[in-house]
């Protein structure tokens, strides 16, 4: 079993499961395949060198790619908490029907709100290095669950 790399197909060819391997197919070994894939599983792009063997190619990750990354995080976990006080269904049903339990549950979900408002505004205030280490998660504005 041989692996190759073809630049014109922008994939990879394994001899004993492909009758028909492109002219410009470079080999390539079980190692570098597997480098190769882990790369692309974690954004990088696999591209064709000067000479058609495959290379990494990484992605240039902008300051306001990663804010932007940041702030769907964060759009992300105030959904998760606010679904944890009350899913849609006890939304709606809190609204038809309103309660002191459906009060404080808005209530919950307002803070919730504002906290993850506040993130995205310090998000927004933040440098590029502080950035790379920021935890949504686990952030202090974030009220009490």
């Amino acid at each position: 079993m041989a692996l190759y790399y073809s630049a014109s197909a922008h994939g990879f060819f394994d001899d004993a499961l492909h009758a028909v391997i492109p002219a410009d197919a470079q080999p390539v070994t079980a190692a570098r395949h597997r480098e190769l894939l882990d790369a692309q599983a974690t954004g990088a792009a696999i591209e064709a060198g000067e000479n058609g063997k495959p290379r990494i190619r990484r992605p240039v990750i902008t300051t306001a790619m990663r804010r932007v990354a940041l702030a769907r995080q964060v759009k992300r976990e105030a959904a998760r908490r606010i679904e944890a006080v009350a899913p849609i269904w006890r939304q709606l049903n809190d609204q038809r029907a309103p309660s002191p339990a459906g009060a404080a549950r808005f209530a919950a979900i307002d803070a919730i709100r504002a906290g993850s408002d506040a993130i995205e505004a310090e998000i927004d205030q933040l440098g590029t290095d502080a950035l790379a280490g920021f935890a949504v998660a686990d952030h202090p504005l974030w009220p009490a669950e």
